[in-house]
Formats: structure tokens, C-alpha cells, sequence
């Protein structure tokens, strides 16, 4: 899998420029926001990092997690998530210029894994809940391998909604945090790439366990700050994209949440297939800000090396793309 292939270039460039126009539309300075502690692990030891369009952030001392504060009160990401351009336009023109390739190289891959997951922890999964379905895309991969199974689409977008109804799929269209009536309900929770978007990581994750029954599990996939391409181009990085995407754990990071909000047998992966092109095209585009280090360049620039080394990250959990998975008592 290439980058272009579900983030083609000229598609994402528009999409991080409408970001930074509406980060100054949506959001009214530095008054009104709070310094907050570690989202991961609550720590207070922590150290500011940069700023990117006007959002500042930093890095827990503790277990490396990198996220944005001071934060914004919730009621402006809010209004912004409901309003902005940045988002309009990844609902109407980013995600469906890219939604079949994604289905290919994305969705069904991932049921083909998660199924696979869920066999070797011996987790039969008759209900499944997917957290901010959008497009119902997986849904709709699983329920073609394992149509039995009762699946349930949390979209909280009226488009996004009726996308997911029209693949006759059971739908509630809310926020994860006001759906009620399913409270120990699924096998198996599932959430992709939301965490990195969620203003209190803590309660959004037991707002998820809620819906878990005793002994399923909770799946979440996100950004992880640990990986290379994360790693090496830091705030150059388009993936930390505020106001959209605020919440960076680290691997330690995520084992500290999963704990807090009390979940066991915790598993963390990091299967990211891309994080040497991110590298490679962030060099092609911008020679000076990395181009000195030879041995990166080395590494990037033969196909077979970069293949090789894409698969010691993701084996060795340097990937920036994380899965983790949780089970409930």
C-alpha cells in the first residue's frame, strides 16, 4: 500500500489547509483553555513541545505521549466538527474520492486480521459495534464474511448516518457518549482512527466499555507518537493536523489508559503500512528539513530496503498506526 493510494496528494494538501482556516475560525485564542495533564496517564510532568496553528502541545515526561494543551473548551471542537470546511470537505470530497481503494487496502484487510485476532483469543463475535461507522465501509466487509453476526453503526453525521442505513445497516445516529439502551450489549466495540480526535481520551474510552459485555473485548485503532514517520518529521508531520487530530499516545501511553479505565490482557500492535512513504514523500516534497541524514535516505530509497525496514517496524512496534485491544472483567 502507497500513501496516494488513500491519501493522494493534492486531495490531503487541501485538506490541511482548510484545517489551519479553520482552526482560526472555530476557536478563540488562549482564553478559556485549560492545561491539562497527561491524556494517557494523568501524569503532570510534562513539557511544552511546539505549537501548530495556534495549538499548543506537549509531551508527557512519563510515558511519552504527545498531545494538545492548553485545550479549547469542548463547545468549540464541537461547533467545529458540526460546521467547519476541514470537515465538510472530508465527508463530501477526501473520503469518497478514496472510499473503494480504502476498501480494498484498508477495510478488508483489517476484518481479515480482526477476525483473526478475535480467533486466536478464543472470542466468538455475535454483536459488534462500530464507533463512529461513517461510511459503514467495515460493517459492511464484515457482515460479507460473517453475515450472521448483529452489527450496530454509532455515526453521529445525518450524512455519514444514512450512508450506513443505505447499506441496510442498523444505525444510531449519536455520539458514542449519548447512546443508551446497549450498555453490556457487544462481543466486541470497535473505533477507528477517533481517539486522536476525542477531547478526554479517559472518559471516552469507558464510555466504549460500557457497551462491552463481561469478558468481550474493546478494539481501538489510532496514531501512536512512537512511530518512525511520526517520529521523524514531528510537527512537519500532515498527521498532527489541529484542531482535528490531538491526541498522540505513545505505546506505554495506551497500556496506561487501557489500565485506568479497566480493562485487562491488554494487546498493542502496530501493523502501519505506510510510515516509510509518509517519510519518502515528505522528502521528495521537502529536500532541506531532513535530506542530511544519509542513513534515512538510504533506507528509503531502494524498494526492497524500505519494505524490509516497513516490516521491522511494524514488528517491532515503531509503526505510527496502533491497534490495541482490550477485554472487560
Amino acid at each position: 500500500m502507497k500513501e496516494s493510494e488513500i491519501r493522494p496528494q493534492e486531495l490531503m494538501q487541501r485538506y490541511v489547509e482548510l484545517s489551519a482556516q479553520d482552526a482560526e475560525v472555530y476557536f478563540s485564542g488562549i482564553a478559556g483553555r485549560i492545561d491539562l495533564p497527561c491524556v494517557a496517564c494523568g501524569s503532570i510532568d510534562v513539557a511544552k513541545e511546539f505549537s501548530k496553528n495556534g495549538f499548543a502541545y506537549a509531551l508527557c515526561n512519563k510515558c511519552g505521549t504527545l498531545y494538545q494543551t492548553p485545550r479549547p473548551p469542548i463547545e468549540e471542537f464541537e461547533s467545529f466538527y458540526k460546521d467547519s470546511e476541514s470537515s465538510r470537505y472530508w465527508a463530501e470530497v477526501f473520503f469518497p474520492a478514496v472510499a473503494e481503494s480504502r476498501r480494498e487496502k484498508i477495510f478488508k484487510p483489517r476484518v481479515e486480521r480482526l477476525q483473526s485476532m478475535c480467533n486466536d483469543i478464543g472470542l466468538e463475535v455475535t454483536k459488534l459495534i462500530d464507533i463512529g461507522a461513517g461510511y459503514g465501509i467495515f460493517l459492511d466487509e464484515w457482515r460479507a464474511v460473517k453475515p450472521e453476526t448483529e452489527l450496530l453503526a454509532v455515526e453521529p453525521s445525518v450524512a455519514l448516518a444514512n450512508k450506513c442505513r443505505s447499506k441496510s445497516l442498523e444505525v444510531v445516529e449519536s455520539i458514542a457518549e449519548n447512546v443508551i439502551g446497549y450498555d453490556n450489549y457487544a462481543d466486541l466495540v470497535v473505533c477507528f482512527e477517533v481517539l486522536e480526535h476525542v477531547d478526554n481520551p479517559l472518559e471516552f474510552i469507558k464510555v466504549l466499555k460500557k457497551m462491552v459485555r463481561p469478558g468481550g473485548y474493546l478494539f481501538i485503532s489510532t496514531l501512536c507518537i512512537d512511530g518512525f514517520d511520526l517520529k521523524m518529521l514531528w510537527e512537519q508531520s500532515s498527521q498532527i493536523s489541529p484542531p482535528h487530530h490531538i491526541n498522540f499516545n505513545s505505546i506505554k501511553g495506551f497500556e496506561f489508559l487501557f489500565q485506568r479505565a479497566g480493562f485487562r490482557d491488554i494487546q498493542i500492535t502496530t501493523p502501519g503500512q505506510l510510515d516509510v512513504d509518509i517519510v519518502k514523500n515528505f522528502i521528495l516534497n521537502n529536500p532541506r528539513p531532513i535530506s542530511c541524514n544519509r542513513f534515512i535516505q538510504t533506507l528509503i530509497d531502494h524498494e526492497s530496503t524500505a519494505k524490509n525496514f516497513q516490516k521491522f517496524l511494524a514488528e517491532n512496534k515503531l509503526s505510527s498506526h496502533a491497534w490495541i485491544l482490550g477485554k472487560k472483567d
